[in-house]
Parts: structure tokens; C-alpha cells; sequence
């Protein structure tokens, strides 16, 4: 069976500054997390909605990606 979980790299749109890079988990982001934007990534992941995808709102890029995981049943 195949499984993943999500990585983010998350950039400051103002100054294109990598704040996080290949985090597992979002609340690794701190005071981010509290954020709208970051909130309805979060759900979404943990709803397993997300592909590997770039989302962006007025401040910054959240860069989703799909790190597979092989389990044997």
C-alpha cells in the first residue's frame, strides 16, 4: 500500500525569503499557523485534499509537495 505526507516550503512574498523548507508539519511555522491561509492548508491536508500544488494569498507562497511512503500491509 502506498501512503504519503505532506512537506512545505513556505516564502515571504515581500522579500521572496525562504521561511521554511521542507517542513512536515505546519505548526513547525509558528505564529503562522494562526493564520486563515495556513489554517485551510491545514485542513486540507489532513482531509488528504492536497496534491503536490503552489498556493499563495497576499503575503505568501506555500509550496506543497508529496514525500511517498511504501508500507506493506
Amino acid at each position: 500500500m502506498n501512503d504519503f505526507n505532506y512537506k512545505y516550503t513556505i516564502i515571504s512574498k515581500n522579500t521572496q525569503e525562504t521561511l521554511f523548507a521542507n517542513i512536515s508539519d505546519l505548526n513547525s511555522a509558528g505564529s503562522l499557523t494562526n493564520e486563515d491561509f495556513f489554517e485551510y492548508i491545514a485542513t486540507e491536508a489532513q482531509m488528504r485534499r492536497l496534491g503536490e500544488c503552489t498556493l499563495q494569498n497576499e503575503d505568501y507562497i506555500c509550496m506543497v509537495k508529496l514525500n511517498r511512503i511504501k508500507s506493506v500491509a
